[in-house]
């Protein structure tokens, strides 16, 4: 498989590499995160650099990108690299790509912290999928379909995550946008409970106070984002002239000094298939 404008079928890997530097993108600082994928993801095809993986699987990297000298400057233990994956359909083979991945590509044994953003966006009606829009409520998070079928599926995908910490390739995990109640289930029923809660706080002004009672009772860091539920689109891909492909599964890493809180590098990995 050789192709990305004139799309062949199969798994296509986009990496924008480190996008702290590239001139194009230094322009633009202050983005909302969805514009600077697309953005990045457009500099990143238009220098591309591709190569076929053993699998079949053709990735995409920017030519000329300095995140493996930004990786080596310093020692593995004087960095921090931290990720969320963003996933909007059940998969754990898409988890574990997206993790693999990026272990592979940032030439690391380990992960800092990984935070899950898992948001089942449909729920079947009478055979076809429908998108759920709740009302938004100040200080309310909504999250599932108000069936165990979410949990479950998270629960699955959080097994995939202790996998990876049972390896020591993630030290800890962290999951993104769920209620109070939901966090407390994961919290009791995880061999490896979230020790990272993020909430956003363009849809949740307020912070809950049950969340933040419980994340202080259980010594779970709280904090707030900006992100969207779906990072990437497949109408934003088409936008980029990539053909009929479907984003699967996006990965955001950013690589801190320690004890400075320097940020060293940052970049993204988008899965998609055809």
């Amino acid at each position: 498989m050789e192709k990305m404008n004139g799309v062949s079928k199969g798994r296509y890997i986009m990496s924008t590499g480190n996008v702290l530097n590239v001139a194009e993108l230094r322009k633009k600082a202050g983005q909302k995160p969805a514009e600077e994928l697309v953005d990045a993801l457009d500099v990143t095809i238009k220098n591309a650099e591709k190569t076929s993986l053993d699998n079949g699987t053709l990735q995409i990297c920017m030519k000329d990108n300095d995140l493996h000298t930004k990786m080596k400057e310093l020692t593995r233990d004087e960095i921090k690299v931290g990720a969320k994956v963003f996933l909007n359909d059940f998969s754990q083979e898409n988890l574990r790509v997206a993790i693999d991945t990026a272990l592979r590509i940032l030439d690391i044994t380990f992960l800092n912290s990984l935070v899950l953003a898992y948001h089942p966006k449909m729920k079947m009606t009478n055979g076809s999928a429908t998108v759920q829009e709740p009302e938004i409520k100040e200080g309310v998070i909504h999250w599932g379909d108000g069936t165990g079928k979410c949990f479950d599926d998270l629960k699955e995908l959080w097994t995939v995550l202790e996998e990876y910490v049972d390896q020591k390739k993630i030290c800890l995990l962290g999951v993104s946008d769920i209620n109070c109640e939901t966090l407390k289930q994961l919290y009791e029923s995880a061999k490896h409970p979230p020790a990272i809660t993020q909430i956003n706080l363009s849809a949740c002004c307020v912070v809950p106070p049950d969340l933040k009672d419980f994340c202080h009772d259980k010594e779970i860091q709280l904090l707030t984002h900006s992100d969207p539920q779906e990072i990437i689109t497949k109408e934003a891909l088409v936008g980029l002239n990539l053909g009929d492909l479907t984003p699967t599964c996006t990965l955001r890493y950013q690589v801190h000094i320690k004890c400075r809180g320097v940020l060293q590098a940052k970049g993204f990995i988008v899965s998609a298939d055809h």
